[in-house]
């Protein structure tokens, strides 16, 4: 029996699979824990590491970690998969381990005991083995992936090197992970995956019917329901279907949609290989606000494509000021290798970007704060997700004055900033 250290970076698909390697590891006779950030100073005789892939800021902290930890090491998750040959490069010595192939880490774990390589990757192999495989899970919040992939092809995404192609996990094993959720007592649960609105397109399913199953289970209970992101394009299929959902079951599902636009203009929405245009997301909004009322947007862009004419970014900015968004996810672009954007023309200097990025900065933080203070005044239902702060029923992180009673209670916003409202019991 090894302690094995399991530290994951990255989307809430990575916190799930983070919870799925300390069960098979667990399973496999280790003593394991999950943690925020490696322990190098002995304590540990393994570090698996959960890669990320997304953004160039993440790809230097997991290149630097590579390097820098001394400590017998797996690295697992989606660096592994898409660049194997720079891990091979930076730490030769280290077993690797692909999302799809997490089942292999106690052999891994034992290569990196013995100073001996191994390499489990490949996006050949069917990752559907992973929706009802052993996890530990603790706390009141759980991630439920739904799916690992998805059928897009966007010129800037390198998450599809690591996560390929759409697989649906089957329905009813995950609406078993939400009944073992429920028994536990979770207060939330979070349907993830690389985009959600494809789940099912290559099993005869949908995200609606999918919905209405874990509506089912989960009405009565003292449980919020999350639903992950998705692109406007394959959303729009069912949009008006999918605003019923969440506005009949809003004692169920969380009154938040989560649907990146990436950009307001159609040029850089081609460039970008995004099945959409701009009228889709002027009309999925509409349908949207017009079902649900007051509802906690959350959308993002990436400023500075390459081809982004000041023009494009002006579209942009119009859009954005249309909807208005809660919270706005604005991200410089950066080359990711081996995607087609990095390869392409007209890339945008460095100093535009960032010109644009600082404008969106105060622009979202007004956003935010505006649509939080419409809140004020409000009764609200709030999940107490610690112990002293939890969400509203719109996903909004919610602190408390005074102590209230119990797990979920009723409470009127007395205050409200950009990033947080304030109830009072």
């Amino acid at each position: 029996m090894a302690k094995v250290q399991v530290v994951p970076y990255g989307c809430n698909a990575n916190r799930d699979d983070a919870a799925l390697a300390a069960g098979i590891l667990r399973e496999a006779g280790h003593d394991v824990s999950v943690e925020e950030e490696p322990d190098d100073s002995g304590c540990y005789d393994v570090i698996v590491l959960l890669t990320c892939v997304v953004r160039d800021r993440i790809d230097a902290k997991m290149v630097n970690l590579m390097r820098s930890i001394e400590t017998p090491l797996v690295v697992a998750g989606c660096f592994p998969e898409a660049y194997p040959d720079r891990v091979r490069k930076i730490r030769p010595d280290v077993p690797m381990v692909g999302p799809r192939h997490l089942d292999r880490l106690p052999e891994a774990v034992e290569a990196a005991l013995k100073g001996e390589k191994a390499e489990f990757i490949g996006l050949d192999r069917d990752p559907t083995w992973k929706a009802d495989a052993p996890r530990v899970e603790s706390g009141r919040s759980v991630v439920v992936t739904i799916s690992e992939g998805c059928p897009n092809r966007c010129a800037y995404c390198a998450v599809k090197l690591a996560r390929g192609d759409l697989s649906s996990f089957p329905p009813d094993k995950i609406l078993r992970r939400v009944e073992g959720a429920l028994r536990r007592g979770v207060l939330e649960i979070v349907l993830t995956s690389q985009d959600t609105a494809t789940y099912g397109l290559d099993i005869g399913t949908s995200l609606v019917e999918l919905l209405e199953d874990v509506a089912s289970l989960c009405e009565g209970e003292n449980v919020r329901v999350r639903v992950g992101m998705f692109n406007p394009g394959h959303a729009h299929r069912f949009i008006d279907e999918l605003a019923d959902v969440l506005a009949t079951w809003d004692d169920v599902f969380y009154r938040t949609v989560h649907m990146p636009i990436q950009s307001g203009d159609d040029e850089v929405l081609k460039r970008m290989n995004r099945p959409y245009d701009r009228e889709i997301i002027e009309e999925n909004y509409r349908v949207l606000s017009r079902k649900l009322g007051y509802f906690n947007f959350v959308t993002d862009v990436i400023i500075g494509f390459p081809g982004e004419t000041e023009e494009a970014f002006r579209n942009t900015l119009e859009l954005l000021e249309w909807m208005r968004p809660h919270i706005l996810h604005a991200s410089r672009y950066c080359r990711r290798p081996g995607t087609p954007a990095a390869e392409m023309e007209d890339q945008v200097p460095e100093d535009v970007k960032l010109e644009r990025s600082r404008l969106l900065h105060h622009l979202r933080l007004k956003w935010a704060r505006e649509a939080n203070r419409e809140l004020i005044g409000r009764e609200v239902e709030v999940l107490r997700l610690e112990d002293d702060w939890g969400r509203d029923e719109h996903a909004k992180k919610t602190l408390f004055e005074g102590s209230p009673p119990g797990d979920v209670f009723e409470g009127k916003v007395v205050d409200a900033s950009h990033s947080y409202l304030l109830v009072k019991a």
